[in-house]
């Protein structure tokens, strides 16, 4: 009889410990990490973008300096004068770049 309660004794002691969760564990649980259903972040801009918004800035401080330096002269020649309309043609595209870039910098960031 003694063998027998021993053994029955450590078969108990032996077995791993199930335990079901409750539904407030189970709850707890889905709540660890990052929320569901949430897309990963994507990057602000590609590369590619990045180096295109950096361009399109650079080209727009030069078209400034360049537009500001004929119309502060004193008496332009005609080949300036010519020049100003082709600038501020190519000012609008590149400023349309940065402005589209930039907003969409910043509506994913």
């Amino acid at each position: 009889m003694k063998s027998v309660a021993v053994a029955v004794l450590s078969l108990a002691l032996a077995t791993p410990v199930f335990t079901v969760p409750v539904p407030a564990d189970a709850q707890v649980m889905v709540g660890r990490g990052a929320a569901r259903g949430a897309a990963p972040r994507r990057p602000a801009l590609t590369p590619r973008e990045e180096n295109r918004l950096i361009e399109a800035e650079d080209a727009v401080w030069e078209l400034e300096d360049q537009i500001a330096e004929i119309e502060a002269a004193e008496s332009p020649t005609p080949e300036q004068q010519a020049q100003l309309p082709e600038l501020r043609e190519r000012l609008e595209r590149e400023t349309a770049v940065v402005e589209r870039l930039t907003a969409k910098r910043d509506r994913r960031s």
